[in-house]
């Protein structure tokens, strides 16, 4: 029997090692997967682009382009032309002899991160927080009869809060949103819940000893 609960219980590194391995990996897999907040606007911003190629007729396959950005967003610009070529649009930069061509005028106005509360799945488990992403402004599209009309485009996702400061940029202040405090009673609670489950231990372990 000793022989037998030997064999049963030895340490084999490799199995051992190997599980703990793959977990982080496959942790790493995930949290890399979490679209950082610019890649969050540059996302919003190909929905506005897809949005105004929705509506231009499907024939005309030349447009007339003009961005009003400002200096905080003008980061974007690259990667909405970028975006309409890949619609098969092709830019001109300047109006042809034919007139009948889409002209496009896109102002962006703001573009900004705010958090919800935060929150756990369990009471030991990482904070997640919701990340409220939004741009807005107003286009002009001259194939609509509507005339200008504004955009606000948003997306909600959920993040760890410990990976917040990574996903946030430094240089783009509007890829920062400020974090709510965690909840009191979340906070209050878990100690005492440690405390409670480290008491209960140590009673359970004197009672089994004392019987």
């Amino acid at each position: 029997m000793l022989k037998k609960f030997s064999i049963i219980y030895s340490f084999n590194p490799g199995r051992t090692l190997l599980p703990i391995i793959i977990m982080i990996i496959f942790s790493n897999v995930l949290q890399s997967q979490t679209p950082t907040n610019l890649e969050v606007f540059y996302s919003l911003t190909d929905s506005l682009v897809d949005k105004i190629v929705e509506e231009i007729p499907k024939e005309k396959n030349k447009i007339l382009l003009t961005l009003n950005l400002g200096q905080s967003y003008s980061l974007f610009s690259n990667s909405i032309r970028e975006r309409f070529k890949e619609s098969g649009k092709e830019i001109l930069q300047q109006p042809p002899d034919d007139l009948n061509v889409p002209h496009i005028d896109i102002v962006m106005e703001g573009a900004g991160v705010e958090y919800g509360e935060m929150y756990r799945d369990g009471w030991f488990d990482s904070h997640y927080i919701p990340r409220h992403s939004v741009i807005f402004g107003n286009f002009l599209q001259t194939y609509s009869t509507e005339g200008k009309r504004n955009f606000e485009i948003t997306s909600v996702d959920t993040v760890k809060v410990e990976d917040m400061k990574s996903l946030e940029n430094e240089s783009f202040p509007f890829t920062k949103g400020t974090v709510p405090a965690e909840p009191f009673i979340s906070g209050f609670a878990e100690p005492l819940i440690a405390i409670g489950i480290a008491v209960a231990v140590v009673v359970l372990y004197f009672t089994i000893r004392s019987e």
